[in-house]
């Protein structure tokens, strides 16, 4: 009888510390209701990357970073801070002739006015498309070596979807990154 006696105290005992254990845990693991939830929003997670340590390595993936940019301009759920710092971002993949010919303040008035016309008209950038790495066309000339491709955005406007087309021009700069050098509208598609 004594044998059992110790064995039940002993589960008991066992029983008590899983259970102080479970509370414990789940009154470690259990947010406080005062903590601020954060949104993790395209833009937000645009905003981590860091273009001084980790440049893009090749024109696609300059112009992609570009067309993630603009895709975080138009969406509802960006904040006016979130834009200007965004519009510093994308400067960072242009060319030093580019960004010689506008200023940051004109460069954002610009993107400003363009991003309400797009509010107003509830138009969203619903996804792009960069050429591919065999349609990249590469030359070297007295400007430099440069890179030609195209960008193709899918703008959602009632419902109805408009294709975009944009031609890039980018040039490899002394560090050997791709820098955006201009870009010209090549027409809607069908």
């Amino acid at each position: 009888m004594k044998k059992n006696s110790t064995r039940n105290t002993v589960i008991g005992l066992i029983v008590l510390a899983v259970a102080v254990l479970a509370i414990f845990l789940l009154a470690v693991n259990t947010p406080d209701k005062e903590t601020e939830t954060v949104q993790i929003t395209a833009a937000t997670k645009q905003l981590t990357k860091d273009y001084e340590k980790d440049y893009p390595s090749t024109p696609r993936t300059v112009v992609s970073e570009y067309a993630e940019i603009t895709k975080c301009f138009y969406a509802s759920d960006t904040t006016e801070d979130q834009i200007k710092d965004l519009a510093e971002q994308m400067r960072l993949l242009f060319d030093d002739e580019l960004i010689a010919n506008q200023s940051f303040d004109d460069f954002y008035n610009s993107l400003h006015s363009e991003i309400a016309v797009y509010r107003d008209k509830n138009k969203i950038i619903s996804s792009y498309s960069v050429s591919s790495s065999t349609d990249v066309k590469y030359e070297t000339n007295e400007y430099g070596s440069l890179a030609t491709l195209y960008l193709t955005m899918n703008v959602r406007e009632d419902g109805v979807i408009n294709k975009i087309k944009e031609q890039f021009l980018l040039r490899q700069d002394d560090a050997g990154h791709w820098k955006i050098l201009g870009w010209v509208f090549a027409g809607d598609t069908e």
